[in-house]
């Protein structure tokens, strides 16, 4: 069974036509895979020829869409921007004195929520001036902060949850600044023969 040699498509001409300024990835992917189908025989050659036909087809594809974007409908937003969209969408009224919520939750849940969140930050702030340090000065950094934390839950306790809400984020955001990848293991350099 002496098949004949597949023939390749025409890549000067794709090259020619600007086939790497559509997709570059998919242009090196066809060009890498054209150079191994060549240099394999048998079998793996006709599968590899076969894999780089369909690439090939479906890059054509791209490029006529690319040469005619007028025709064709507008792109579909990806999925975190339809989410985004949504949540945007279903924003509550100002002055409501609500938090937005998922618009499926029961308002006696998010009302729950919501002063289980109150109640949580309250208890963050006396246990915060429970610890204030002994015979601190009147310019000390830790008791002013402890200061204006009792006198945002007096004068205005949401103002306070909506602070708290901020700096918790600022932690998160700090703490995840923090976390470094390990560094790749490196080969001991060679010595020098003498």
């Amino acid at each position: 069974m002496n098949e004949a040699a597949p023939t390749l498509p025409d890549l000067d001409a794709m090259r020619a036509a600007g086939a790497a300024r559509v997709d570059a990835v998919g242009w090196h992917y066809i060009e890498t895979l054209a150079k191994r189908s060549q240099a394999q025989s048998g079998p793996a050659r006709f599968l590899l020829h076969a894999k780089l036909q369909e690439a090939v087809q479906r890059f054509n594809a791209r490029m006529t869409t690319a040469a005619h974007p007028q025709g064709h409908p507008e792109p579909l937003p990806s999925p975190l921007a339809t989410l985004l969209n949504d949540m945007g969408s279903k924003s509550v009224p100002q002055g409501s004195g609500r938090s937005a919520g998922w618009p499926s939750e029961n308002p006696r849940i998010q009302a729950f929520k919501k002063q289980l969140g109150q109640i949580s930050v309250q208890k963050q702030v006396t246990q915060a001036m429970a610890q204030a340090p002994q015979n601190a000065g009147p310019i000390n950094s830790h008791m002013l902060v402890l200061r204006s934390l009792g006198l945002m839950r007096d004068i205005s306790p949401d103002y306070l949850n909506r602070f708290m809400a901020h700096v918790d984020t600022l932690r998160c955001l700090e703490e995840a600044g923090k976390v470094k990848l390990t560094p790749k293991k490196t080969a001991p350099a060679a010595k020098p023969r003498s």
